[in-house]
């Protein structure tokens, strides 16, 4: 959905991350490779753990640049 170069990049930088890429598949892979796509999906929500999600440490992170 978004070109591989900032999929790679943004994945360099998000420890623990998980990039998949659909070669030859358009900005849809979603409709290009429905089923590959409904598997990966079905394996991440499986095998991942929820964030923690905390409303005070989201506000003061995005507070912190506030001028």
């Amino acid at each position: 959905m978004i070109p591989v170069a900032h999929g790679e990049a943004a994945h360099r930088l998000m420890p623990g991350s998980r990039l998949e890429v659909f070669p030859g598949a358009g900005h849809f892979p979603f409709n290009d490779e429905p089923e590959h796509f409904a598997a990966l999906l079905r394996e991440f929500m499986v095998t991942t753990e929820p964030a923690v999600f905390d409303d005070d440490n989201m506000r003061r992170l995005m507070l912190r640049g506030r001028a």
